[in-house]
């Protein structure tokens, strides 16, 4: 009943709560259970079942005596959730005087960045070696899961950066994928290429990969390293895949390319081009008179959809996969004065910068939604625009005007945005009545693209989808077919190539697992992440770093690549501006100081299931983010704090332990403004607690 009242300030509460958090954890009938969440809550009164997800504390606590020596050699500070961000702590903590039970915990969570790339790079890691100016190293990190940080970091559209804690709560994302490259570059430019001897095969069992993209590279690379001979067999005259066919050299230069490929190759994986499987010879004779124990297929998805209106098989309709392929390839395609390109991918952004490139006198983008719906990335738009290319939205064809058998001419109907559809943009609906016709001399539709498998589905036991991709276990990487394993596009459908990158990886781990007769799926279940949220306030704006890049002018006279790419000077300054949000560095200090030896690295999350009679749920609330209210200026200005922070700096155990002080310098305030309601009764949002404002004053 004690706990009801209501207490003057924290630390009243803290007097009585104190013997009673004692007094709990003491208590034989009662588990605590700490650093866990709740999963899923499953049947009914009197018989349910919590699925639970038990973090890693990293410390044992029955060795672990809270002598804190771990606690004074930690070299790493991070933010102090429990003090609302005002002050810092170790990586290795206990979270406050009276926590129960009061030993320490490691706190390793992931960056959300790292959390976000499909291979899960240490990003915090290797940006952490540049900010040092170990570039060597942060490349030696990159590489223990990308082969290809100079290719990655060039084309990559960052999923990461979208996830950046700097961007999402304080000013704009660290530029990770520039940083991939610089150090890529770094290497090259100081005499310090890649070398790799080529490895012996440890075992008996050789392995087939079908393509030579990202994909295929990256299950041979690592299969090679595990012991295993590997052949590619590519359908096209160079290895890269639409690495190599796909993109253009002003974002991927050849030699940059090569460079890379070479390491794979250095390695001794054995390649036979201009070979189909499939039409050169059966599929079956890979697993049959080949004499391969396993096969991975990584084809890709190089042929394009076709637009499904009336003339599309004239003379001049130049699919934008092909159209793309022939360019890097070689095979020039004759680009007239009016070119227009169906499609808002990146295929249809490069054909369209392409076609400037090669003569063209206007290069036209139609496409059937918003410039928000647009599933290029928004650099390779800003770009396009930048170099004159003309992007016309909630456009659609209907039919290609067609004149002695070549295309002169292209129908359109205006569209309008519907409810949204399976792919979460709005379903784009033609309006009646507004049909429109345009002049066209070269038509390039770049609307998508399908993968062609190399076997017929009907004679082998290989699941095919809906969409014509590869059917395979998500955690593995194996097909329908024991033996044989998939990733990338064929896999996936058309994506980016870190994902590609990932799939190769996994199949590689599995393939290693099905010759060596091991549980393909042991311990490979994705779980959440447990990633860091929240940042500490009053952290400066400071813009990231931009390279330079060629005069848009001067950049359609020439496939010469676009960015430079950062300085030294410039890429130490913007990994500076890492926020460090990943915890535990892993360092080892405390388990060498600990003498109890209570630290244990090995721990991994853990999954309970616990039998209940009944629930209490009691889990607190989420505080709003005033940084959304910009005008308050909270994250910006170290004195403009909230009233949970506020309310820290009043507890004995806050941050100043009970001395209202200044974030900014340490000083007593003269004056204190409340601003209350923020993010409640405006035009947005009404509801009031009728609370917060009481327990604020």
């Amino acid at each position: 009943s004690q706990l009801d009242k209501t207490f003057p300030t924290n630390d009243c509460a803290m007097c009585i709560l104190s013997p009673k958090l004692v007094e709990v954890g003491r208590n034989p009938n009662i588990e605590l259970i700490t650093f866990a969440e709740l999963l899923r809550l499953e049947g009914e009164a009197g018989a349910f079942r919590a699925t639970i997800l038990r973090r890693p504390k990293r410390v044992d606590p029955l060795k672990c005596t809270g002598c804190a020596i771990c606690h004074q050699y930690c070299p790493l500070e991070v933010c102090s959730e429990y003090n609302e961000g005002l002050t810092s702590r170790k990586a290795i903590f206990i979270n406050y005087p009276q926590a129960i039970p009061s030993t320490h915990v490691i706190d390793r969570r992931d960056a959300p960045c790292t959390a976000r790339c499909p291979v899960h790079l240490d990003v915090r890691e290797y940006v952490g070696a540049i900010a040092a100016g170990e570039h060597a190293r942060s490349l030696e990190i990159i590489r223990e899961k990308l082969p290809f940080p100079g290719i990655i970091g060039r084309i990559c559209p960052h999923p990461c950066e979208e996830e950046c804690l700097r961007g999402t709560k304080v000013d704009e994302p660290l530029s990770i994928c520039a940083l991939k490259r610089f150090v890529a570059d770094w290497e090259v430019r100081h005499g310090k290429g890649r070398s790799q001897k080529s490895l012996t095969p440890q075992h008996q069992e050789t392995v087939a990969v079908v393509g030579g993209g990202p994909a295929g590279l990256t299950c041979a690379h690592d299969l090679t390293r595990l012991g295993y001979g590997v052949t590619i067999f590519e359908a096209l005259p160079s290895l890269g895949g639409m690495l190599r066919v796909g993109i253009p050299d002003y974002r991927l230069p050849r030699d940059v390319l090569d460079r890379e490929l070479q390491a794979v190759l250095d390695l001794g994986v054995e390649v036979r081009t201009d070979t189909r499987v499939g039409e050169d010879f059966p599929f079956a004779d890979l697993l049959g008179k080949l004499g391969y124990k396993a096969v991975f297929l990584g084809m890709g998805a190089h042929q394009g959809m076709t637009l499904g209106v009336p003339g599309e098989d004239a003379e001049g309709v130049y699919p934008g996969v092909d159209f793309l392929r022939d360019l890097n390839l070689g095979h020039k395609a004759e680009v007239h004065a009016k070119v227009a390109i169906i499609g808002g991918g990146n295929v249809a952004i490069d054909a369209a910068r392409c076609a400037l490139r090669m003569g063209a006198e206007q290069a036209t983008i139609l496409y059937r939604r918003t410039r928000r719906e647009m599933p290029a990335s928004a650099e390779e738009i800003a770009a396009a625009l930048e170099e004159g290319v003309d992007i016309r939205f909630l456009t659609a064809p209907t039919r290609v005007v067609v004149e002695n058998g070549r295309v002169t001419g292209l129908e359109l109907i205006r569209m309008r945005l519907g409810e949204a559809d399976a792919s979460g943009r709005r379903r784009p609906i033609p309006a009646e009545g507004t049909e429109f016709t345009v002049p066209v001399d070269l038509l390039i539709p770049a609307i998508g693209q399908e993968v062609v498998v190399p076997f017929d589905p009907a004679e082998e036991e290989i699941g095919v989808t809906p969409r014509g991709t590869i059917q395979v276990d998500p955690l593995t990487g194996a097909t329908t077919l024991p033996g044989v394993y998939a990733g990338g596009d064929a896999q996936t459908g058309p994506g980016i190539a870190i994902e590609a990158v990932a799939g190769g990886q996994r199949a590689a781990l599995s393939i290693h697992r099905y010759l060596r007769g091991m549980d393909l799926a042991a311990g490979r279940e994705e779980a959440d992440r447990f990633v860091v949220e929240d940042v500490p306030v009053g952290i400066p704006y400071e813009g990231r770093q931009r390279s330079s890049s060629l005069p848009a002018a001067e950049r359609t006279r020439t496939f010469q690549e676009v960015e430079a790419g950062f300085t030294e000077k410039e890429a130490i300054a913007e990994a500076q501006r890492c926020l460090n949000c990943r915890q535990c560095l892993g360092c080892g200090i405390c388990l060498e100081v600990c003498e109890p030896e209570a630290i244990d690295y090995s721990q991994q999350d853990a999954i309970m299931e616990l039998e209940v009679g009944s629930v209490i749920l009691a889990p607190g609330f989420d505080e709003y983010d005033p940084r959304e209210k910009g005008e308050y200026g909270y994250g910006r200005y170290a004195n403009v704090v909230t009233s949970i922070e506020f309310e820290r700096m009043l507890s004995a155990t806050g941050p100043f332990n009970s001395t209202v002080m200044r974030p900014s310098d340490g000083d007593i305030p003269q004056k204190i403004a409340f601003i209350q309601c923020v993010g409640s009764r405006d035009h947005e949002h009404d509801y009031c607690s009728s609370v917060c404002c009481m327990y604020a004053t």
